[in-house]
């Protein structure tokens, strides 16, 4: 709290003490509060108020503490990337002693995957942690409930040292209460986990929240998002301290240069998105839609040799959950397919905006045309947003959504 608003508040103390005075010379004795006591409970009032009320004027926002917490972080970073870029171009492609440039570029990519790292500091990501640590509590807890009523099964009607049915039937309620409030908690950090998405510039609608949760993608996009806002905001930062350098051109073309080394990042984490697609998650679909395929052709041929009627009633049972998965595996990689599209879309953009940037930070001579190339750049970087909303996903059913989820878990493996 200031001078100028302790005095503020003192002043407004004295004049409710002196308000209640002259009030309780006018009521009769039968009031059961003095003047006194009600000053207390009014100067209490506005103390507290008060005090809260400055406090907020003071007390450094979240995202304010957490944006200097990433610029901490990722600003020595980008400085030894900067360096090892500059030595690059002086070292050979080969020599039979020391440093080489498939060394260099070794050291460079290692330090872009910790720049991914520190940029992907957010709420939304601590969010979307909560989420999936309640997923798994609600996964383990429903095996819980399965092996209950397991034993469930031999268990004694009455027993002083054996767990009875009535314990097991206890515990399978306690455990599904249990359920039903980690789901309660999941539906109302969604809703906190759309409204960080939205404020870091992803607009989606609550079915696209649902697609990007239980995608093998998701994280991917969450990710992509954090990063691009927080890069948003530490290129805005840099071209405030390009502007305050005024016209020294070596400064400006400094924090110039960690901008170039933003969008080598950028540039480095979605090659990563379009490697995770290409090479793992797209084959090991294919691989699964094989195997069902070839255990569709084994039922088949075991129902056409099948005469027992409740064998061919599993028969027939197993190839239509086989159907459901192939039909959710075509779709699943439709959406993979659709996916890798928008962020090579992102990727080539950011690959176009980088070699400028580049050209510009080896050749220009003037300051103010690194601010206003800082400054087109945030244009950029909300079209990058737009790109990565996922595409809605038309689930036939629940059974075909249930399996697009088990699916994910067999891609995430």
């Amino acid at each position: 709290m200031n001078a100028y608003a302790f005095k503020t508040l003192l002043l407004k103390l004295l004049l409710v003490m002196m308000v209640n005075g002259a009030l309780a010379l006018e009521q009769n004795s039968e009031n059961p509060k003095s003047w006194w006591e009600n000053s207390k409970e009014t100067i209490a009032n506005m103390w507290n108020g008060s005090t809260q009320t400055l406090a907020g004027w003071f007390k450094p926002s979240t995202e304010t503490a957490q944006f200097a917490q990433i610029w901490d972080k990722v600003v020595p970073t980008l400085d030894k990337v900067l360096v090892l870029e500059k030595e690059h171009e002086t070292l050979p492609d080969s020599a039979w002693f020391g440093k080489v440039k498939s060394d260099n570029r070794y050291e460079i990519n290692q330090l872009l995957d910790e720049a991914v790292g520190f940029l992907s500091i957010s709420r939304t990501a601590e969010t979307r942690r909560r989420i999936r640590a309640l997923e798994e509590k609600i996964i383990d807890l429903k095996q819980n409930i399965s092996q209950s009523r397991e034993a469930k099964i031999s268990a004694p009607i009455q027993s002083t040292w054996k767990t009875t049915v009535a314990d097991y039937d206890a515990k399978i309620k306690q455990l599904t209460a249990l359920i039903e409030h980690y789901h309660k908690e999941i539906a109302k950090l969604k809703l906190q986990f759309a409204q960080e998405l939205s404020d870091n510039g992803l607009s989606i609608t609550p079915e696209q929240l649902e697609v990007l949760l239980s995608s093998v993608v998701g994280n991917d996009i969450i990710q992509s998002s954090i990063v691009y806002d927080n890069i948003k905001q530490i290129s805005q930062q840099l071209m405030t301290l390009a502007i305050d350098s005024g016209e020294d051109l070596d400064i400006s073309q400094r924090y110039y240069g960690m901008y170039t080394v933003l969008l080598k990042t950028l540039l480095h984490m979605q090659q990563s998105f379009v490697n995770n697609i290409v090479e793992k998650y797209l084959p090991k679909i294919d691989l699964i839609r094989v195997d069902v395929q070839s255990l569709n052709i084994t039922t088949r041929n075991l129902l056409r040799g099948e005469s027992e009627q409740n064998r061919r009633r599993y028969l027939r049972a197993n190839l239509k959950a086989q159907k459901l998965t192939l039909q959710t595996a075509k779709l699943y990689k439709l959406h993979l397919i659709k996916q890798h599209r928008k962020i090579v879309l992102a990727r080539n953009k950011t690959a176009a905006d980088l070699k400028i940037a580049q050209i510009t930070y080896k050749t220009v001579r003037v300051s103010g045309e690194l601010v206003n190339l800082l400054r087109t750049s945030q244009k950029s970087f909300d079209l990058l947003l737009n790109l990565q909303v996922p595409d809605l996903l038309e689930f036939k059913n629940l059974q075909m959504k249930q399996e697009f989820d088990k699916l994910t878990q067999q891609l995430a493996e």
